[in-house]
């Protein structure tokens, strides 16, 4: 009945042949363990040694270090231990020990106590058989797996050090701890009350562990680094690991990131991790598979529901686990301390009974009211088809989820479907609500096919709707076919929310003027805005938005902010994380920032449109992308950041290969501009066909676009236009918008400059009637009446009009001030003041980026002799630190001496601007007076000619 033992012992009464070293790591026990036997042979006393710590820890290790050191001693040895799992007889880890006497009566006391009947009795002679063998020289009885020992052993041993404490009897004796045995417990805590000496064991240290695995493994070693610190310093685990290693070929050295090396991993620690778990009790065991299915962290609440018992009686098996170093404890969770050991613990269960647990977890934590969205990922793997409360539970996750990661929700609506099989009518409403976010994540023609084969057969009248309003909101994509006889069914119909209903409505209305009706969308989105005004918070402001657009159309661009301002209100009414995810929303927001940037409300445009982008991105919004990042782009073109314009625009074609977008046009106009001030022929190729496609167009709006970017390249390549061409994109400036952005009115300069090259005098003259006009109408725009000035100029070929252009146009439009800059120039007759409107605009189009203008610039300046025409050029190009083109041409005139007014009348500013932008650069720069100033500038820029 003994337990194997992992040395050799000595024989009884003999001294052992092999004294094997102290355990790596285990000097200190060992060292305690050597003085306490020693000391109490030589002194002929006996005491008690109690042992103890988790499975593997290396009890029995110790054990017998203490009876080697007893036999070199010259005491007697008995040693005996529990069997785990074994059918031992009352005292048998006892009765073997005694059968290591220097007699052999001893073989029949466990025969003579069964035929009397007497456990007692077999006590009583046990004690006597003790005492007989400690006459002749000390004893060392060596126990070992007290916790598997029945509890006759346990009540002897009690009973015995007592009464033979007068003996020299050494008794070593070691348990697991946290073995929950009453028993085993009541005797640890009677021993320890007494003399007896505690030795509590603790896992190896890393390094104790490595020394270990080299000294079981020598040069193979390093095989066995990989997988040490699943073992938690055990070292019983470590010598395990080490023969198994031994026992098979050497392998070769694999990554620990390749496939091959995680398979490895996996094969080499599943059987330590079966051992571990043969080591625990059953309840203990059924724990740590329970918690391995339940996943790396959980509560022991939830554990204790799912195993059907109460959370006391949970305590004594997850004290073992604890102590086994499989589990531990973090604040109010408990988690596996590898996920590879919790994952080669789940994969000993069968697939069912895995799937049966996870789905017993699952139905606990809804019934708890555990939210669906924190359940869905599992209800994905373990729901069965036909099983409605899992469909109902991810359609709930999936709406709950649609606003901030509809990936997920589409993932869980596509499983709510395969889950649906055979209920056609379940599937259909599913699919209606899967229809937005595949469009949404970019799976167009999936959301397409769904949407059709809803409209063929809709389940009923609310879901007929509701696919009629996302493919009102997929408008950029497709168009809903026969629109009114689908929206007038769903007007009909009763049973349709009036809610739903308003945002059908609003969304026709809606589309209908991106698609240019806007006469007659005007009156009816005045009159629809009246009846749902308090019904419907996002109709309500989709109406707001048509309304802004048809005041556009009329040039009323006051009323046209007043209404995107009440859009925006209405907006932040809603919930931004919900909002951001209707397309009419971001449509309307991209909208509006377009006119707050006419408004020169250029920061908050920015600051919207860069919130929109950041939620579309971090929800993973693929088809909103286009649109955000087409606002994005045209608001940068506007301040003249030309390279991050067309980053943004490079972006956004890259999404828009996959996914259609909406608007397309807006971003085109914005394209070509960039080309042609970036000199980008690969981007005008492009824009010249797309150009060539809208013209062959039957949408007139569509042939409006293609005639102004036809218009656009001309001028870039000095081409002249075709008069119809020029007919028609005077027709599009007039409109007054592009989509959901508004058009450019420095677009009136462009149309201006190249009909006059064509000799069309009277587009010329018409187009600046209509700018001034706009301006007249709009007096809180400043940017219309800087146009207006600018294209008067240009007609007139007036330079007082220009200077005025670029007064008003300021460092909001640097690339519109250098155009009038450059116009100035070429009306200019005197030499130096031609040269100083060339200069001025060489630096503000350095500034920009936009090359191809300071080429021409440049040229302009050598044919007025003026060879070194680079104006500053390095400060120029990079901005001297981190000054605006604007700021730096100030500073160089005031650091080569000019006053204020010198510099205002040199650069055709006010006095009041350079005196701003000289406040700014000593801001910057770190000075506070004009000598320091011209000392920084002379020393950095004039003299090395760097810019740090």
């Amino acid at each position: 009945m003994n337990q194997a033992m992992d040395i050799s012992w000595p024989v009884p009464g003999g001294v052992a042949e092999l004294v094997p070293p102290p355990v790596r790591g285990r000097g200190t026990e060992h060292g305690r363990i050597t003085q306490w036997v020693r000391r109490l042979i030589h002194r002929r006393a006996g005491g008690v040694l109690w042992i103890d710590g988790p499975a593997d820890v290396g009890k029995s290790r110790l054990v017998a270090c203490a009876g080697d050191e007893a036999a070199l001693a010259g005491a007697r040895l008995l040693v005996g231990a529990g069997l785990a799992g074994g059918e031992l007889t009352p005292l048998a880890p006892l009765l073997d020990a005694l059968t290591q006497g220097v007699d052999d009566s001893a073989h029949d006391l466990r025969g003579h106590s069964l035929l009397q009947g007497d456990p007692y009795w077999l006590v009583r002679e046990i004690g006597d058989r003790l005492r007989a063998l400690a006459r002749d020289r000390p004893v060392a009885l060596l126990l070992d797996d007290l916790q598997v020992c029945d509890e006759l052993t346990l009540h002897t041993v009690r009973a015995l050090t007592v009464r033979l404490a007068d003996l020299p009897i050494l008794w070593v004796l070691a348990a697991r701890s946290h073995g929950d045995r009453p028993a085993v417990e009541a005797l640890r805590r009677d021993l320890l009350a007494g003399p007896a000496t505690h030795l509590g064991l603790q896992p190896l240290t890393e390094d104790a562990v490595r020394e270990m695995a080299r000294d079981l493994l020598g040069p193979r070693a390093p095989e066995a680094v990989p997988y040490l610190r699943y073992l938690d310093g055990l070292p019983g685990a470590v010598r395990h690991l080490c023969a198994r290693l031994a026992s098979e070929p050497s392998a070769t050295a694999v990554a620990p990131a390749t496939a091959a090396a995680l398979e490895r991993e996996q094969s080499v620690i599943a059987p330590l991790v079966a051992r571990r778990l043969r080591q625990l009790s059953d309840e203990a065991r059924q724990l740590t598979q329970c918690a391995a299915v339940l996943g790396e962290r959980l509560s022991a609440r939830h554990l204790a529901r799912v195993l059907d018992c109460s959370e006391t009686a949970l305590l004594r098996p997850l004290r073992e686990v604890l102590a086994a170093r499989l589990l531990r404890a973090e604040e109010d969770q408990l988690r596996f301390r590898h996920a590879l050991v919790r994952r080669a613990v789940s994969a000993g269960l069968p697939r069912p009974v895995r799937q049966s647990v996870r789905r017993r977890s699952v139905d606990l934590h809804l019934k708890a009211g555990v939210p669906a969205t924190a359940v869905a990922a599992e209800l994905v793997d373990v729901a069965e088809p036909g099983d409605m409360a899992a469909i109902d539970v991810l359609r709930a996750a999936a709406r709950a989820l649609a606003a901030v990661s509809p990936r997920t929700a589409t993932d869980h609506l596509r499983r709510a479907m395969s889950l649906a099989q055979g209920v056609p009518e379940e599937q259909r409403r599913i699919a209606a609500e899967l229809t937005p976010l595949l469009w949404q994540v970019g799976e167009v023609g999936r959301a397409r096919e769904l949407a059709d084969g809803i409209l063929q057969s809709p389940p009923d009248a609310t879901t007929h709707a509701r696919t009629c309003l996302h493919l009102l909101r997929m408008a950029g994509q497709f168009r809903l076919p026969r629109p009114d006889a689908h929206l007038d069914r769903a007007q009909r119909r009763h049973d349709v929310p009036k809610p739903l209903k308003d945002e059908l409505l609003s969304l026709t209305l809606l589309n209908d003027a991106l698609a240019g009706d806007v006469e007659e969308v005007d009156g009816l989105a005045s009159d629809a805005l009246e009846r749902i005004h308090g019904t419907g918070a996002v109709g309500a402001l989709t109406l707001r938005t048509v309304r802004s657009l048809t005041a556009c159309h009329r040039q009323d661009w006051d009323a046209a902010l007043r209404h995107g301002d009440a859009a925006a209100t209405s907006i932040a009414r809603l919930d931004p994380v919900h909002a951001y995810a209707l397309p009419e929303v971001a449509l309307s927001v991209s909208w509006h920032a377009s006119v707050l940037g006419l408004a020169g409300r250029d920061r908050t445009a920015l600051e919207l449109v860069d919130d929109g982008l950041h939620a579309a991105q971090a929800s993973g919004r693929r088809a909103l992308l286009p649109l955000w990042r087409a606002a994005r782009a045209r608001l940068l073109l506007d301040a003249g950041r030309l390279t991050d314009a067309a980053s943004e625009l490079s972006a956004a074609e890259a999404v828009t290969a996959d996914v259609p977008a909406r608007g397309e046009a807006s971003a085109l106009c914005t394209r070509v501009r960039v080309a042609c001030h970036t000199g980008d022929d690969a981007a005008l190729e492009t824009c010249a066909a797309r150009a060539d496609a809208c013209l062959a167009s039957d949408d007139p709006r569509e042939r409006h676009v293609g005639a102004w970017l036809t218009v656009v390249i001309a001028a870039h390549r000095d081409e002249r236009p075709e008069p119809r061409h020029l007919a028609a994109a005077a027709t599009y400036l007039r409109h007054g918008s592009v989509h959901a952005a508004c058009v450019d009115p420095g677009d009136a300069v462009v149309l201006v400059r190249v009909a006059l090259r064509r000799g069309r005098r009277d587009i010329a003259a018409e187009t600046v009637e209509f700018a001034e006009d706009r301006a007249r109408r709009n007096p809180g725009f400043a940017l219309f009446q800087a146009v207006a000035a600018h294209t008067r100029g240009l007609l007139d070929g007036d330079r007082d009009r220009l200077l005025t252009a670029t007064e008003r146009y300021g460092d909001a439009r640097p690339l519109l001030a250098a155009e009038a800059l450059a116009d100035t120039g070429e009306l200019t007759t005197t030499a130096s003041a031609a040269r100083t409107c060339f200069e001025r605009a060489l630096e503000l189009y350095d500034g920009c980026g936009a090359r191809q203008e300071s080429a021409r610039v440049r040229n302009r300046l050598r044919g007025l002799g003026i060879r070194s025409a680079t104006g500053t050029p390095r400060a120029a190009e990079t901005g001297w630190r981190g000054l605006t083109p604007a700021e730096l041409g100030v500073v160089r005139l005031i650091a080569h001496g000019a006053t204020n007014r010198a510099a205002a009348e040199r650069l055709f500013l006010s006095p009041h601007t350079v005196n701003t932008h000289l406040r700014h650069a000593f801001h910057k720069l770190g000075v506070r007076s004009r000598v320091q100033l011209a000392r920084l500038y002379l020393r950095e820029v004039d003299q090395t000619g760097t810019t740090s």
